[in-house]
């Protein structure tokens, strides 16, 4: 089987370097990618950079370059509600565009409200992950509280509250990131299974944010889910034979 593991900055994925100690490694297009082999099967750790543009280019040369079977986008995330803490971990069973709106019209000096953006009902993306992996995911246990839910991403860094609710009131997402949407509209249209984890590092709702060394936690995460993965794997094989 071939995993590839996403993460758009170094510190997303310096400890899954660590971890699996890859033997090779090529940048295509300006894109890292970090090739080994674990427990008889193929780990890709992708670079992608930040925001839905690189992710959509990274995500793109991995399926035509590597054939993954399954891709793992992973990072940190903002929190959208209240009851989602810093260190908190986010399964995401879909992933929410959040960046196609349409305004209403306004005349000069009329101003803007983003309170009343509309999201643009013909091209809404709002996207499942691959199921049979979001129940391997529940499964895997944590000092950290993980949850279940939507992932909203779009190439934003929202700190106002009341655009935080209403984004939340129009998509139901736990929490906003950067790059999983991307990945998962990809992953659709090549046909390849997909899932997101995210750790809360910060809450704007709340006012608080917390040491980036919490990603070690997701990238642990991640790792328990490979094993699962390939555990799972392994046992269907045997009950092949």
């Amino acid at each position: 089987m071939k995993i590839l593991i996403q993460g758009a900055m170094e510190n997303e994925f310096a400890y899954l370097l660590n971890f699996f100690q890859p033997t090779q490694h090529e940048n295509i297009a300006g894109y890292d990618f970090y090739i080994t082999e674990y427990r008889g099967n193929s780990i890709i750790i992708s670079r992608t950079g930040i925001g839905i543009i690189n992710t959509s280019i990274a995500t793109t040369i991995a399926i035509n370059r590597y054939a993954p079977d399954l891709i793992i986008n992973h990072g940190c995330a903002g929190g959208h509600v209240v009851d989602i803490n810093v260190g908190d971990i986010v399964i995401g069973e879909k992933a929410a565009y959040l960046n196609d709106f349409y305004t209403p019209l306004r005349a000069k000096n009329e101003g803007s409200n983003s309170l009343e953006w509309l999201p643009n009902a013909k091209r809404s993306y709002v996207i499942d992950a691959t199921a049979e992996f979001v129940e391997l995911a529940k499964g895997i246990k944590m000092e950290n509280k993980v949850l279940v839910g939507t992932l909203g991403s779009g190439d934003l860094y929202s700190r106002e509250y009341d655009r935080i609710v209403y984004l939340n009131q129009l998509f139901g997402e736990l929490c906003e990131d950067m790059e999983t949407v991307a990945s998962f509209k990809v992953c659709e249209n090549f046909g390849v299974a997909h899932i997101a984890f995210r750790i809360i590092s910060n809450n704007e709702l709340l006012g608080t944010i917390g040491d980036m060394a919490i990603l070690n936690d997701l990238q642990q995460f991640v790792i328990n889910f490979v094993d699962k993965v390939i555990d799972n794997l392994q046992l269907s094989k045997k009950s092949k034979k």
